[in-house]
């Protein structure tokens, strides 16, 4: 039984490969109790979003745009 959830786990898998790159990123190296600030625009004074501590993974799953390549 645990081989049959295994390869059907599997197999779900391969039929979502649509992606051309994955990209992940860690947080690290930021002061005790800080956290790194994603914001609605690239301005300190914008709207936060979300804040993540060290040790998160953050993964790009949009696509860039207007000639940034984060890859």
């Amino acid at each position: 039984a645990a081989a049959l959830a295994v390869a059907s786990t599997v197999l779900a898998f391969v039929g979502q490969s649509h992606a051309t790159a994955f990209a992940a990123w860690q947080v690290s190296d930021l002061p005790f109790g800080d956290t790194l600030n994603a914001r609605k625009y690239p301005s300190g004074s914008s709207q936060k979003q979300a804040a993540y501590p060290n040790g998160t993974v953050l993964q790009l799953t949009g696509r860039c745009t207007g000639g940034i390549n984060l890859l």
